[in-house]
């Protein structure tokens, strides 16, 4: 199972500079897996980039998309997501948000052995093999 943060989503349907290696990861026959916070992101700023229509279709998109996986942030989410942030954020030096913490937790409760992001604030993360794109 691999895990797609935003950047991956927003990348790949913005179609912009690096969707060329994003659509490689579509590719695979690996098990995707989100959280809702994925979607609350990529429907923010895919509606600011191109409007709420264009949102919405993206998140129906995401929603019927084959063989994903989209979970819930519980309260054991959150707490690891503190913890994440906690271990790796770093003023002026990475500064993992609050979302990507929650993103980082939800990958590493689902089993994912890869976190995919263009964000690279998740390089060297210890918990799980990060591919940033």
């Amino acid at each position: 199972m691999i895990f797609l943060d935003s950047w991956i989503w927003i990348e790949y349907f913005s179609q912009d500079e690096k969707y060329t290696e994003v659509e490689k990861i579509f590719r695979g026959n690996e098990k995707i897996v989100i959280s809702t916070t994925v979607i609350l992101e990529v429907k923010y700023r895919i509606s600011k980039k191109f409007g709420i229509e264009k949102a919405d279709s993206v998140i129906n998109v995401i929603e019927n998309f084959p063989d994903i996986s989209i979970v819930p942030i519980s309260i054991d989410t959150a707490k690891l997501a503190a913890d994440m942030r906690i271990k790796y954020y770093k003023a002026r030096e990475r500064e993992i948000s609050f979302i990507d913490s929650l993103h980082l937790a939800a990958a590493l409760l689902t089993g994912c052995k890869k976190f995919y992001s263009g964000d690279s604030d998740f390089k060297d993360i210890e918990e799980i093999k990060t591919m940033i794109i």
